[in-house]
């Protein structure tokens, strides 16, 4: 007997176009609801604000006047000093001949050089070479106000910058009797003509005490307006609660009308979901109207046909990705065993090396290759491409320069000897850049060889500059015939050597920019001090970093060796 397809019929009475032009009725009355909402936390807002802003503006207003006199009064030191100034050049022209004895023996001058500022403060009178010669304090005729250098720092640095005869002015602590410490003003200026300069000084709340009466007026005040607005906002809640209160009644019996007309046909397409999601693939729903419900009927229905045909191609396909998987995993493993588990033990050198590939298998590769028993050298390359066929061209090219290395000190013809035999097995276009050291720790230097690769970095002990290890010649695998320029460097005791592959250099975040040359000497810099193995976490870190959520899309290989 034939297995006919379940359905479930349910024809409505209210098209779907009338459920929207109810929905649309209903809109506006859910708008005004949410007006409401809003309105009142805005009307709160504005009530604080207003709170806020008249405080705030008493307090400023208190705050400016305050500043205001105490401009006042350092223009009133300022000028009492100059007039000071004045009096003495008089008195002085007017005696040829006195020397500072005679001045000091003189009690008129005296009541020159040492008038009184505002209510506590004072005028005296100084030599440029820092010789108190005029106090209101007896002791300190005649005192070298060097000793107060360190007493009292903020003084002397408003006083030690007019030894030059220049004027100057500034505030500066003063403790008093009590203990209490109170800010002064001091105005200093030179008697033209003359080895002396006047200064003059006072306690800076003399001239802003008027404004505490004020302050205390525009405190009631702000209060007396605080109440008021207060006041207002209590109305206006409660007239906004009454209208929300209406609001959300109706909304709420018109809500459940509506909800009653239009989820029924709803409910017949959730059942025919749980029933595809169980696995029931010949479950039908049947709306037969000519509505919107009607047609995703239709496609509900077609969806479930489709998907029982997409299973059965799935189930297909699985098993053959699963095959795939498992060999690209084979090959991930085979890879990373080519890689040196741990750099050699080389006198005088702290080195670590890693690889980062960007998919299961990469084209970066790093090698250190023993030249004699004591000798090792150590490369970094970088193969065109990505993927498989990469990760084939990168073991090929690792065996050949391993080989042909091995056991000599010849370099640069042992990699053109190198490149010959890849040119030679090549027959993709690929190719390889590589850079080949050699150090050489009792002679403090390095030896190298920079095929067409990024240059590596030298960051010298105690400098921030670093050197770039560039080399004439071209990538491995280009052409054969080539000439690579076999260079030596001098490397000392505390410097580093970075070597990366572009996949450092050329990462990118989200705003399309590239990690860049200038980060990772950044990077570089900010890690000087750490062992080779915690620069190359860093750095990695720091590209990682700056990434952010962009895949990665080249391989990314660092060697660092570090000189002890």
């Amino acid at each position: 007997m034939e297995n006919r397809p379940k359905k479930r019929r349910w024809r409505p009475t209210i098209g779907i176009r009338t459920k929207v032009l109810i929905a649309f009725i209903v809109l506006p009355l859910v708008s005004i609801a949410a007006f409401g909402y809003f309105a009142l936390s805005d009307i709160r807002k504005i009530g604080e604000y207003a709170l806020l802003s008249s405080t705030v503006l008493g307090e400023s207003a208190a705050t400016d006047s305050s500043r205001a006199l105490e401009q006042l009064g350092e223009t009133i030191i300022a000028q009492k000093a100059a007039d000071v100034a004045l009096q003495c050049k008089i008195f002085i022209d007017a005696h040829p001949g006195m020397t500072i004895e005679d001045l000091q023996r003189s009690p008129e001058f005296q009541k020159i050089a040492v008038q009184p500022v505002g209510k506590t403060g004072y005028t005296i009178l100084y030599e440029k070479s820092g010789i108190m010669r005029f106090h209101l304090n007896p002791e300190l005729i005649n005192f070298d106000m060097h000793n107060w250098r360190d007493k009292l720092p903020d003084f002397w640095h408003i006083f030690e910058k007019t030894f030059d005869g220049r004027p100057n002015s500034g505030y500066y602590d003063w403790q008093d009797v009590d203990g209490s410490i109170r800010r002064k003003f001091m105005a200093i200026v030179p008697v033209s003509g003359t080895p002396y300069m006047v200064a003059a000084t006072t306690y800076i709340h003399e001239f802003s005490i008027p404004m505490e009466e004020t302050k205390k007026k525009i405190s009631e005040a702000t209060r007396s307006i605080n109440a008021h607005v207060n006041q207002m906002l209590g109305g206006i809640y409660a007239t906004f609660i009454h209208f929300i209160i209406i609001m959300v009644i109706a909304i709420l019996v018109i809500s459940f009308w509506l909800s009653r007309t239009i989820t029924r046909p709803i409910v017949a397409l959730t059942e025919g979901a749980k029933a595809v999601g169980r696995g029931e693939l010949d479950y039908r729903v049947e709306v037969t109207t000519d509505d919107e419900f009607g047609t995703l009927a239709r496609a509900f229905n077609r969806m479930a046909s489709d998907l029982k045909e997409h299973m059965s191609e799935l189930a297909r396909t699985t098993a053959d990705k699963e095959s795939f998987l498992k060999e690209l995993e084979i090959a991930r493993r085979l890879q990373r065993r080519l890689l040196p588990d741990q750099p050699p033990s080389i006198l005088g050198y702290d080195i670590a090396a890693d690889n980062m590939p960007a998919r299961e298998v990469g084209g970066d590769f790093f090698d250190f290759i023993p030249m004699t028993e004591d000798r090792w050298g150590f490369v970094i390359a970088d193969v065109s491409g990505k993927g498989i066929t990469a990760a084939i061209f990168m073991g090929l090219s690792r065996t050949i320069v391993r080989a042909t290395m091995t056991r000599t000190l010849d370099i640069s013809s042992s990699l053109q000897q190198a490149n010959d035999l890849i040119c030679r097995d090549s027959t993709s276009g690929m190719f390889v850049t590589l850079f080949y050291a050699v150090p050489i720790p009792e002679e403090r230097k390095l030896r190298y060889v920079n095929a067409g690769h990024n240059p590596p970095l030298l960051l010298r002990k105690g400098s921030d500059e670093m050197v770039a290890l560039r080399g004439k010649g071209i990538a491995l695998g280009v052409k054969q015939n080539i000439r690579l320029e076999e260079n030596v460097i001098d490397i000392g005791p505390g410097d580093t050597l970075i070597l990366y592959t572009d996949g450092v250099t050329e990462a990118v975040n989200e705003k399309g920019e590239a990690f860049g040359e200038e980060r990772l000497k950044l990077a570089i810099r900010e890690s000087r001090d750490a062992t080779a193995r915690e620069i190359i976490l860093r750095i990695q870190d720091a590209v990682i970093a700056f990434a952010g959520t962009m895949h990665q899309f080249d391989d990314i290989t660092l060697l660092v060796a570090k000189v002890k």
